[in-house]
């Protein structure tokens, strides 16, 4: 996988900073917008991880656990934004393991 199979769903400041690293992304500023780019970036069949702050996530979460549920591909990952972690979120690490079956 290599930063073009990437691409980032949050406000404009990580947005940028993820196209530093050559990440696509669009910015969302509102719940509408985050579930766009998400059904979007599941049509895109160059898309392999989809990375979406948690807020984001957070607000448009029956979308977000539908496509989790649905589909295989893109995978979904929840990060923090410029806030940083929102404390009743799992960690990060704790999501990667979930996600790859390991334990925590």
């Amino acid at each position: 996988m290599n930063s073009q199979d990437f691409f980032v769903i949050a406000d404009e400041h990580t947005v940028l900073a993820f196209s530093l690293a050559g990440v696509r992304g669009g910015v969302a500023d509102t719940p509408g917008m985050a579930q766009e780019l998400l059904i979007r970036s599941q049509k895109d069949s160059e898309v392999g991880l989809v990375l979406i702050t948690e807020r984001l996530a957070d607000q448009i979460r029956e979308v977000v656990e539908v496509a989790r549920r649905d589909h295989l591909k893109p995978l979904i990952l929840e990060i923090p934004d410029l806030a940083g972690p929102m404390a009743r979120q799992e960690s990060l690490l704790d999501r990667l393991r979930s996600l790859m079956g390991l334990p925590r």
